[in-house]
């Protein structure tokens, strides 16, 4: 496990970050001694489906949270995430591959004089939005740290790997293990065998990770019905199964590389990626640290350069 903090050789600046995901709305003061926090439901996807004028519908949902947060009328807002995507406040074109991680080729449009979007990046078969402000965060934290080549992971509904080669990302692979993993325990038959809210079981979910090595996880995961019809596994367990099998699928696809695996997630994430990692035999190659803070420290370095940029 790994611990981040603010980059030594960065001037701290008072700001407000935002991440605007498609089923959440984020919103933090940074800087200073505050540490207010205004957290929503009204994702891009939400604002999107209200119809009429979009760019209204964000304005008024940012103004009230801006409001409810209590920054200064004066501090920047850097929004990254969806905001800025078909279904955002105003689409902005990706970035292209390569990616150099200390911001140079970050894609932004002021809003107002307030307010900026930063933009995603992809290449010719893949895409993010949001993960590309946690990398350039995680760069700038790590300095010197970083290795020459290494494998970022950012878990999550849809995780994304990102191929880091001299400080530039030169690829990205989105991996839809949370969607897939919702989808299975809500809508087919594993329902069945499973139980959404289940505590975590760590005997379980290591068995789930040593399945993906012995058979394709298309095939693995009707092991979790068998589980319970055959071995009458409760459903606490199935469910951890299947999140073993999953994650598992996804860091298996690392495991023979070779490279340095950097995983940067929440907690409850990072202790399952852990365990995974050890059971597939990464050992001191894999890295897992605290994702929290690294969108606003992306943005903080975004924001040096947007004040810097002509008008």
């Amino acid at each position: 496990m790994g611990t981040l903090a603010r980059p030594e050789d960065s001037l701290p600046m008072n700001f407000v970050s935002c991440d605007w995901g498609t089923s959440s709305f984020r919103l933090r003061v940074v800087g200073g001694t505050a540490t207010t926090e205004v957290r929503t439901d009204e994702g891009a996807a939400k604002l999107a489906a209200l119809g009429g004028d979009r760019a209204t519908a964000f304005r008024e949902t940012l103004d009230r949270g801006l409001l409810q947060l209590g920054a200064p009328d004066d501090w920047p807002v850097i929004i990254s995430g969806m905001a800025s995507s078909t279904i955002g406040w105003r689409e902005l074109p990706y970035a292209r591959l390569p990616f150099a991680l200390e911001g140079r080729d970050a894609v932004w449009e002021r809003i107002d004089d307030r307010v900026c979007l930063i933009s995603g990046f992809r290449g010719d078969t893949d895409m993010l939005r949001g993960e590309e402000t946690q990398a350039i965060g995680l760069a700038a934290t790590l300095g010197s740290e970083l290795p020459e080549r290494v494998t970022l992971v950012f878990p999550g509904t849809h995780s994304k790997h990102l191929e880091v080669n001299g400080g530039v990302i030169t690829e990205v692979r989105t991996f839809m293990t949370g969607e897939l993993f919702d989808l299975l325990v809500h809508h087919s038959v594993l329902r069945h065998s499973t139980e959404f809210e289940a505590a975590f079981d760590s005997v379980a979910f290591a068995q789930g990770v040593a399945e993906t090595r012995r058979q394709p996880l298309i095939a693995a995961l009707f092991r979790v019905r068998t589980r319970q019809v055959l071995d009458r596994q409760p459903a606490a367990a199935n469910t951890a199964f299947l999140s073993g099998l999953l994650i598992g699928a996804e860091l298996l696809t690392l495991a023979e590389s070779g490279l340095p695996v950097i995983v940067a997630a929440g907690s409850a994430v990072r202790n399952a990626c852990a365990a995974a990692g050890e059971v597939l035999g990464f050992g001191s190659r894999l890295r897992i640290v605290d994702a929290d803070p690294l969108s606003a420290l992306g943005q903080e370095v975004l924001l040096h350069r947007i004040l810097k940029a002509p008008r």
